[in-house]
């Protein structure tokens, strides 16, 4: 097993840790009440969106692998930015990259690697949380056109998408089709502010009308094909959690040499030892756990096991928590104080362990899988 980067890694790695010390760092912790367009620009130029989206499309042809580095790069100087890498070759991108028709691929995703749009997923409804399967937002057929009716809520960067992968109930069960802000029947409805300043918001279809072929996919299997597309986002979930909770962690070891107190620096004392020699080994455990999750490649389906990603995502969501908790704590006041780095990150990292299927959820099908087919 070889843990060393190849070339086209260090080549990516390098170009994302330039980029983000040159151009990111002087806004990085800015973006708390608004999306980082100029940014965007900027990692666009640099080849840095849909970077596992097909070449055919505008992408850079790599695999989840290359994303989650440049991913986690990225987030260890603006934790914003890392999060727009990923939402280019992940979620919606990679399930139209996966499942769509070239109709699909060809009307949405150059656009999305050049920067110049923004696709969401949306899935979660009033009563389907967790319980995905209790949706009842419907698709109908009517003639080459589909109508729909329903909403949706908790959708990520509502705000800011132009384009929505959004679950449905056909006749025949839950599939998914591909929906544009400026469609008949669409609106966007209320927005909700999570605690880190992101709008998560509603998603309306009052007999809302689109072509039959924008359908991404549907048919009685379609929600487990759907499913299995969503390993890939818990990947990016998870290094999330790895990447700002290593940010974190770099800065609170930084402060703890620097500061001082009953005349020594506080890393001196044994207590704040054991703190960041804890955050240092959850961090690299949680990193390696993703890394290998995202390498476990279903031939058939080129997505990541199911097993593996849900590990690595609880993991990561744990640690993520509780690394950015000892960083508020080694900074003290200093810590706690609205704007101060560790304090914004500590309320990103928080929606993790909610985002792409809460912990709870992911401990119950890690512990199907084990009761199915063990755990390798």
């Amino acid at each position: 097993m070889d843990f060393t980067l190849d070339e086209t890694q260090r080549l990516l790695t390098r170009t994302a840790r330039d980029l983000a010390e040159s151009e990111l760092a002087a806004d990085a912790f800015t973006w708390e009440d608004e999306f980082p367009w100029p940014n965007v620009e900027k990692l666009a130029d640099a080849g840095l969106l849909g970077i596992a989206i097909d070449e055919a499309c505008g992408g850079g042809g790599l695999s989840p692998v290359e994303v989650l580095l440049v991913q986690e790069e990225i987030g260890r100087i603006c934790p914003d930015s890392a999060h727009v890498v990923s939402r280019s070759s992940m979620g919606a991108p990679r399930a139209v990259d996966e499942l769509g028709s070239d109709h699909l691929k060809e009307r949405y995703l150059p656009a999305v690697c050049d920067g110049e749009s923004v696709m969401s997923i949306a899935i979660s409804e009033a009563e389907a949380g967790s319980d995905a399967t209790n949706m009842t937002t419907t698709a109908e057929d009517d003639g080459d056109d589909l109508v729909l009716n329903g909403s949706k809520l908790w959708v990520t960067k509502s705000d800011v998408a132009d384009v929505f992968l959004v679950y449905v109930r056909f006749p025949e069960g839950i599939g998914a089709v591909m929906v544009e802000d400026d469609d008949p029947g669409f609106e966007r409805g209320e927005e909700y502010t999570n605690m880190h300043g992101g709008v998560q918001g509603e998603l309306v279809f009052d007999d809302c009308t689109i072509p039959e072929s924008r359908t991404l996919v549907r048919g009685e299997d379609a929600l487990v094909t759907l499913l299995k597309t969503f390993n890939v986002e818990r990947c990016h979930n998870a290094m999330m959690c790895v990447t700002v909770a290593r940010n974190a962690f770099e800065k609170a070891l930084a402060y703890a040499q620097d500061r001082e107190q009953f005349d020594q620096p506080i890393g001196d004392f044994q207590a704040i030892e054991h703190k960041l020699a804890d955050m240092a080994m959850q961090i690299e455990t949680a990193r390696l756990a993703v890394l290998y999750a995202a390498a476990t490649v279903d031939r058939d389906a080129g997505l990541p096991s199911r097993a593996q990603t849900s590990i690595a995502k609880v993991y990561a969501n744990e640690i993520g928590e509780s690394v950015l908790t000892d960083a508020v704590q080694i900074f003290g006041a200093n810590g706690y104080m609205r704007g101060h780095p560790v304090e914004y990150m500590y309320r990103m990292v928080r929606g993790w362990k909610i985002a792409g299927g809460t912990v709870e959820v992911h401990r119950n099908g890690i512990a199907r899988t084990l009761y199915d087919k063990g755990y390798r």
